[in-house]
């Protein structure tokens, strides 16, 4: 589905001039929403029926399996991710403290972001059909049939949450995937910039979703999904792990169906080449739709199921932690015997010579990205210490509101944001030497960070500026007391980018070279596990997990060679990062306001 807009609205109701403009298609199965609402494949340029009985039941078998045979992954994960959370309890090694005051990204604070018309194109009809779109506060789209039908309430004829989309902004970018379908319109710069920019950040915000969510769930149902594709050796999940649960498991029975439906389906559709591309995505959105209703059914199921696990997992390992833990190191210690060699050897031979050019590519955008955000910070506090000079107090409220609201201004971030967009081609060579597969992951993950040290700079920019903004009698006071709120949240703000920025290149590094490693070593370590199996006791099968510490054994040994290069950076002072001794004062609300006088 692709769209144009004629004029748009914003939310708070402020009518803009008349435009048109391409926006956005959806790529289907791996990783996208079905966007249509009836599809039908046209083969021949006759129009056939949809998917007829025999193949949804086969669709529908499918996706059934794939819940069955992936349960026992999750239930085994879920075990696990327990058992390391509790010991973490004991032994807390978490990251080190902020120093800006740290707050939730919860949400937009705004109902509705942005609404507009848009010209809907139609692939049954093969026409542009003109609707009123509303990107809610959720970052769901609806569409209804005119602006009026929306105040009165009446039902959306659509909607779409924006997980797994990929964003064509231009005709030439939907003509090279699809077919020249685009063809003229006319453009406006600054409506484009403003639907590109706030659909950008919902597609952003729901594809990842599950990975910010730091629940014991999340890390098991993500866990499980790895050990699920590696069993079929599939090693490294990628752009896969996009999107809600149940697109996930969709992305990941789709990886097993793509090969099929090309082979009998696709040489069955004619027509011209743009036709055959269309219909093929118009079937492709039927077949994903179908299996992502019933994965998500099944899903649903089995969440009383899983509550009820985790009440009877969290029964049994508390009393008996100390047995499993002293058991799952001696495990480890027999496995580290037999695997450390060759994982050392086969990592020094295959990844540590690439590891500090990979580290150099990682670092440049994110640090690119994080020093746009500390000017677009410090421009915006500047701006409004220029307004204090010539406002009353109650302007510089106001401000203070808006600069609180900063980081969920896509069309003012999108600046920081584009930075990570770098990363497509400066790391592309990855898919093809290590089977990296997850760019688009690491780009997202980049911006959720970009965007989250904004929430945080300008929520202790606020809780510092309300505290003293009694006592500053006078503007020219007022104005001394914000720049040096500025200055001290600005050193915060450094303190914390560093750290970031090296927790960012540990994670992606052990992203892209661990699945690499693993897969090198499955023939001659991982295939020696069985051997193991009997140490594990009986009633602790179910949370000690030999597949778990052999790759617990593994990532140790790619992790120190990751320290290794981090270490050096920082010694020599590369990118900005303060080296690991190096530490300012715990940063708490009492000690800024104290450090504030």
């Amino acid at each position: 589905m692709i769209w144009r807009g004629e004029r748009r609205k914003s939310a708070a109701g402020r009518r803009s001039q008349h435009v048109a403009r391409p926006l956005t298609t959806a790529e289907p199965g791996l990783g996208a929403r079905p966007a249509a609402s009836a599809l039908r494949l046209k083969m021949g340029g006759r129009c056939s029926s949809p998917l007829n009985g025999r193949q949804r039941r086969y669709l529908r078998g499918r996706a059934d399996a794939t819940m069955k045979n992936f349960v026992p992954y999750y239930r085994r994960q879920l075990g696990t991710a327990l058992l390391r959370r509790v010991s973490g309890e004991l032994d807390p090694q978490g990251k080190p403290a902020p120093q800006l005051l740290p707050r939730e990204l919860r949400g937009p604070p705004d109902a509705a972001l942005h609404e507009g018309l848009l010209s809907q194109y139609d692939g049954d009809s093969r026409s542009w059909q003109e609707n009123y779109f509303i990107l809610l506060g959720d970052f769901t789209l609806q569409w209804f049939e005119s602006e009026e039908a929306l105040r009165k309430g009446c039902e959306p004829r659509g909607s779409t949450a924006l997980s797994g989309y990929l964003l064509l902004s231009s005709p030439s970018e939907y003509a090279e995937s699809l077919g020249d379908l685009c063809q003229g319109l006319s453009d406006s710069a600054e409506s484009r910039r403003i639907w590109k920019a706030a659909l950008r950040d919902g597609i952003r915000y729901r594809s990842t979703e599950l990975q910010r969510r730091d629940s014991l769930e999340a890390e098991a149902f993500l866990e499980a999904v790895r050990f699920y594709r590696q069993e079929r050796g599939r090693y490294g999940a990628g752009d896969l792990l996009l999107g809600p649960e149940p697109e996930i498991l969709g992305n990941v029975l789709m990886e097993d169906l793509l090969p099929v439906l090309r082979s009998q389906v696709l040489p069955s559709i004619g027509g011209s080449e743009r036709r055959r591309r269309q219909l093929w995505l118009q079937f492709l959105q039927e077949v994903y739709a179908l299996i992502l209703s019933e994965i998500a059914s099944e899903f649903e199921g089995f969440q009383k199921e899983k509550e009820k696990l985790q009440t009877e997992l969290e029964k049994k390992i508390r009393p008996d932690l100390d047995q499993m833990l002293t058991l799952k190191d001696q495990i480890a210690s027999k496995l580290q015997a037999a695997v450390q060699s060759p994982a050392e050897s086969c990592c020094g031979r295959s990844v540590e010579p690439h590891l500090e050019c990979v580290m150099e590519e990682l670092m440049r955008p994110v640090s690119s990205g994080f020093e746009a955000v500390r000017s677009l910070f410090a421009q915006r506090v500047d701006e409004m210490i220029g307004l204090v000079r010539s406002s009353r107090v109650v302007v510089l409220q106001k401000e203070l509101l808006m600069l609180g609201r900063t980081s969920w201004q896509p069309q003012v971030m999108h600046l920081c944001y584009e930075e990570a967009d770098l990363y497509r081609e400066s790391l592309r060579g990855l898919e093809e030497r290590f089977g990296f597969r997850g760019v688009t992951s690491l780009v997202l993950g980049a911006q959720n960070l970009m965007q989250q040290l904004m929430e945080n700079a300008t929520h202790t920019f606020l809780q510092l500026s309300k505290q003293h903004l009694g006592q500053a009698a006078g503007r020219r006071r007022l104005t001394q007391m914000l720049g040096k709120v500025k200055e001290r949240v600005l050193k915060k703000f450094d303190y914390d980018s560093s750290s970031v920025r090296k927790r960012f290149a540990q994670e992606w590094l052990v992203r892209i070279f661990l699945p690499f490693l693993l897969k090198h070593l499955e023939s001659g370590c991982k295939l020696e596990l069985p051997q193991y199996e009997s140490f594990v006791f009986a009633d602790f099968s179910g949370i000690i997990n030999l597949e778990n510490i052999y790759e617990e054994t593994v990532l140790a040994v790619l992790l120190r060679a990751v320290g290794r290069v981090l270490a050096k950076a920082s010694c020599c002072n590369r990118h900005n990062l303060y080296a690991d001794g190096f530490s300012l004062p715990q940063s708490t609300e009492e000690l800024l306001y104290e450090e504030m006088g």
